[in-house]
């Protein structure tokens, strides 16, 4: 607590105008600043080396009808002490102007554009107004999480074309990969520019897929949208619906019993499991190691059925609820769960050796696709890619949530950034998230798995969560409406960090190796395009 106090104080003293709200202290600090200091104020927290801080979420708020006026927020990550620092300003009557941070913070930029397109507010000094997710066949003015727009409005199309960066000069050329693909995945759009073979220049251009997430999450109960929370990402049902459950849970003051949230924690983990292997065999097969392949598929596909057997869903929909979980565990399945793990682990890691063994496998890893330390810590990458280019950090160890207050997490780094590098987190993780779960199974107490929620929040009220996805950190914003509804609901998958470094990751390559730098990332479209 002295350590806050001391971030607290640095920031004050520096910026006497800014206003704390004491109310949040004890979660993270949060301060009420003019909008026109917001560019010099996140600069500070960005690159003061006492604070280190990392840009970790952007969302507006539209306030009305209660009053006119919109909220524009800032969570920042501090590095040495993993706690948060929250930033909020308000835009007032017509007021539609903000300074645009991104010339300070490279990671903004994405926000900031989503912000644009979703509320029809413009960060002035952005250096890239180009619409992201209205694609320029949607109308103009058509601003979605504005509180006068009709969850189910039929929006007409109109002829627009999108502009893409070029470069010029003579033998350069652009490959054009997407919207609609070959294989079997989501929808999204590779710009490449070349001169022979090397990469000089990838553009994304996605949201091919909008699916008005955020603004359903509004049509919502704060009690009854876990289904929808499953569904943002559906490979990542157990780390959505538990960021969401968390915030929930915040606001209604509940808390979940200690059998709960290890249970919530041994089904993270198998999330985790099922999701990593079948990410290594991908990795393996995009170079025709198609041996790998195999055995992953065959391994996740225990996982799967593992996780059907226990709770009726391959993907463990149905397991949170608000309050805890709907499945409880007997002893004899958890001796299973272990039983089932201890072989999967005995033939992976016979496959790792095999892997490790194979010279022509490891050439088209290493140095393929390297993200620098520095390019992931700009962009503010999470997870698996920023733990693989050298980012020591994992919600589990540094803000435990679930149970693992109680469990050890081992968090693996690589420093690399390479294909390589991000297979091996993986692997690496694959053998903690086993060990995790005997962990649970040997300490899980006995009692009851979940509580019922009592007096709802008042009308105003929000909450932040964080879970450690299998991909990377997840973070909700909930903000209780009247009568139960959800006033707001800010969703950031960690893939919608991740995706705008790929971009950096690919420079020098050639484009035949970017389907092993893209499965490296294994991003997901849909948590990235709500």
């Amino acid at each position: 607590m002295a350590e806050t106090r001391s971030y607290d104080e640095a920031l004050k003293a520096a910026f006497p105008s800014i206003v704390q709200d004491d109310a949040a202290l004890g979660e993270f600090s949060h301060f009420l600043v003019p909008k026109d200091l917001l560019p010099a104020i996140t600069h500070y927290l960005h690159t003061q080396p006492s604070l280190h801080g990392r840009l970790t979420l952007v969302w507006a708020v539209d306030d009305r009808p209660v009053c006119d006026t919109y909220g524009l927020h800032y969570l920042f990550t501090l590095e040495p002490s993993s706690r948060w620092v929250l930033l909020s300003t308000e835009l007032a009557g017509d007021d539609r102007l903000f300074p645009s941070i991104t010339p300070h913070i490279h990671a903004a930029k994405w926000y900031e554009r989503e912000i644009r397109d979703m509320f029809g507010l413009i960060p002035q000094g952005h250096p890239d107004l180009r619409r992201l997710i209205r694609h320029e066949h949607w109308p103009k003015g058509a601003h979605p999480l504005k509180k006068d727009f009709p969850w189910d409005r039929v929006l007409g199309r109109q002829q627009g074309e999108h502009h893409f960066r070029h470069i010029e000069g003579e033998g350069v050329f652009e490959v054009p990969v997407g919207p609609i693909h070959a294989g079997i995945i989501e929808s999204g759009h590779f710009r490449f520019s070349v001169a022979g073979e090397p990469i000089m220049q990838l553009e994304l251009h996605h949201f091919w897929k909008h699916r008005g997430v955020e603004k359903l999450f509004e049509q919502q109960k704060l009690t009854t949208a876990v289904p929808l929370a499953e569904r943002v990402s559906g490979d990542t049902t157990v780390g959505h619906s538990l960021a969401y459950c968390q915030a929930v849970e915040s606001l209604f003051h509940l808390k979940v019993p200690r059998r709960g949230r290890y249970l919530r924690s041994l089904f993270l983990e198998l999330e985790r499991l099922h999701n990593h292997l079948g990410d290594v065999g991908a990795i393996c097969n995009d170079t025709a190691y198609a041996l790998p392949h195999a055995h992953c598929g065959r391994m996740k596909e225990q996982i799967m059925q593992l996780n059907d057997r226990l709770t009726g869903s391959r993907f463990l929909r149905g397991v949170n609820r608000m309050g805890g979980v709907a499945v409880d565990l007997t002893a004899g399945q958890l001796a299973e769960i272990v039983a089932e793990l201890d072989r999967i682990e005995k033939d992976f890691s016979e496959l790792e050796s095999i892997i490790a063994s194979n010279a022509s496998l490891i050439d088209r890893l290493e140095t393929t696709g390297v993200l620098t330390e520095r390019t992931a810590w700009d962009h503010a990458v999470v997870g698996v890619v920023g733990r693989a280019s050298g980012l020591d950090q994992d919600l589990r160890r540094d803000r435990p949530f679930a149970a693992y207050d109680e469990l050890q997490v081992r968090v693996v780094t690589y420093r690399y950034g390479d294909v390589r590098a991000r297979m091996r987190v993986r692997m690496d993780e694959i053998h903690e998230s086993m060990r995790l779960v005997r962990e649970v199974s040997v300490k899980i107490p006995q009692g009851p798995v979940a509580v019922e929620p009592g007096r709802g929040p008042q009308a105003g009220e929000w909450a932040l969560s964080a879970v450690e996805g299998w991909r990377g950190e997840i973070v909700y914003m909930v903000m209780a409406g009247e009568s139960g509804k959800i006033h707001r609901c800010k969703v950031r998958d960690p893939s919608f960090v991740n995706w705008p470094a790929i971009q950096w990751a690919v420079l020098g390559n050639i484009i035949p190796d970017f389907p092993l730098i893209n499965k490296s990332f294994s991003l997901s479209y849909a948590g990235n395009d709500l």
